[in-house]
């Protein structure tokens, strides 16, 4: 019999594990678990449906500052300054819980602590009848210090911070993006609804009145 998860409300992806999903549930909180459907175009398509992908999914960190602020980040490649809380690769052979604090000293190179299990979002995309998923780990820690140092400054470019309740505009400001970031944006977005939603207790765009 496999394991089951209450807070599962649907199938998972395959690549999710759920025993280490447990496993972090266990540490570090039950998550809120949230499906998604995006119709991708095929900017999106090229990065998430490729047929051998060299990750496995996703952690995003919402980082809270001594200034009381959530951080988010930009970086240079985007044509022009599109802030969005930091995100990182899970790689095919790596745990969830390294996989973030990797990537938060990659992306941010300051101390964290008190971190919570947030929400798994469990993300399908569809293009052209095609279909892949891909799941999204969020998290939510505290720094301790106001001091960010991207060890690869040519991966991020700059740092602001918002309270928690202008989480909801960042979301409907990557979902406003046109062009070849228009199905990204929306997908981008959604963390940015669950991190809301949890930390104000305030009902966001996706999830709709309550």
């Amino acid at each position: 019999m496999g394991l089951s998860l209450p807070f599962l409300i649907g199938p998972p992806s395959p690549w999710i594990d759920l025993g280490e999903l447990a496993e972090l549930a266990r540490c570090y909180g039950t998550p809120v678990h949230r499906m998604a459907t995006v119709v991708a175009d095929a900017y999106l398509w090229r990065y998430r449906g490729h047929p051998r992908p060299d990750r496995r999914g996703e952690v995003v960190f919402a980082v809270r500052q001594p200034n009381g602020g959530i951080l988010l980040h930009t970086k240079r490649r985007y044509e022009t300054p599109i802030y969005r809380l930091p995100t990182g690769g899970i790689r095919l052979d790596e745990r969830v819980q390294d996989a973030l604090f990797r990537e938060v000293t990659e992306e941010l190179g300051q101390p964290v602590q008190g971190c919570r299990f947030l929400g798994l979002l469990d993300c399908r995309f569809t293009y052209q009848g095609a279909a892949a998923t891909y799941p999204s780990y969020i998290f939510y820690m505290e720094s301790p210090t106001h001091r960010v140092h991207s060890p690869d400054p040519d991966e991020v470019g700059w740092f602001r911070t918002v309270p928690a309740q202008e989480l909801a505009r960042v979301a409907a400001s990557l979902r406003a993006l046109g062009g070849k970031r228009a199905a990204w944006g929306r997908w981008r977005a959604l963390p940015h609804d669950l991190v809301y939603q949890i930390l104000t207790g305030q009902p966001s765009e996706s999830q709709g009145p309550q």
